[in-house]
């Protein structure tokens, strides 16, 4: 039997989350569950380099690496101004970009550095070619995505850049390898499974509102979670497999425009 009962909970929640902060009755936390999603950068980001993704981020991984070979073109993420570029430990060789918005992109492993220390960059430039210097068994580019120049972790790649358009694997000068994206997500704690199971394997897990596209959506196990019961879930081929629609901030429990995997 399939069940496909839900209603617009999550925007109507938000509204009245957002007209008690703004009588200064409750703060409006990021991160909340029910909290609206960050505004969309103003600037549109770019494809890092082509490649195979090798390793994602996780618990012992601070960023992503993209695979592909000796000599690959690797470009600056966005707009900004050049931190760092030069020997690095474990890297070999490095690069830091401080973007406008504050935030700074970590590039590693190349072979050739084309940027020089506070030199001013665009969004899509040429910053590098792709090498395997430092500690690396093979030609990739090790992404990293931070907070500020004073974070010291990098934060997931993965919604950073969708957020800017950006969804991976990808291409340079063309965005991402997906079409724009088409939902968000919301909660935290998002469990991501290979397959449209509740005892698949888990691949990733989102910590908050992320802007994701949805590849297509196919009926599985049951999901019974925040008050409604689903069995469609949806697939991202960015974070490699499927979140129940219950956690796709939508009113419809079958996604609309949406083709069936």
């Amino acid at each position: 039997m399939r069940v496909l009962t839900r209603t617009n909970r999550t925007k109507a929640f938000g509204l009245f989350a957002a007209a008690l902060a703004a009588a200064g009755l409750v703060p409006l936390t990021a991160g909340a569950a029910d909290a609206a999603p960050p505004a969309r950068p103003a600037e549109a980001g770019s494809c890092p380099a082509a490649g195979t993704v090798t390793q994602w981020w996780h618990s012992g991984h601070d960023g992503v690496d993209i695979a592909n070979d000796r000599g690959t073109p690797i470009h600056s993420t966005g707009s900004g101004t050049v931190i760092a570029s030069g020997p690095a430990s474990g890297y070999g060789q490095w690069i830091r970009i401080r973007h406008d918005d504050g935030t700074v992109t970590e590039y590693g492993h190349m072979y050739e550095r084309l940027v020089s220390v506070n030199q001013r960059v665009s969004s899509g430039q040429l910053i590098a070619r792709m090498g395997s210097e430092g500690d690396s068994s093979g030609n990739h580019l090790h992404f990293e995505a931070h907070a500020s120049t004073s974070s010291t972790r990098g934060m997931d790649p993965v919604p950073y850049l969708a957020a800017r358009g950006v969804n991976l694997p990808c291409t340079p000068g063309g965005g991402g390898g997906q079409p724009g994206t088409n939902f968000t997500t919301w909660g935290t704690s998002v469990r991501v499974r290979q397959d449209a199971r509740l005892n698949a394997a888990v691949v990733r897990t989102l910590t908050g509102p992320t802007p994701v596209y949805v590849e297509c959506q196919k009926h599985g196990d049951l999901v019974n979670a925040e008050g409604y019961s689903n069995d469609a879930w949806s697939y991202i081929p960015a974070l490699g497999g499927y979140i129940t629609n219950i956690y796709i901030d939508d009113p419809a429990a079958w996604l609309p425009g949406v083709r069936e995997c």
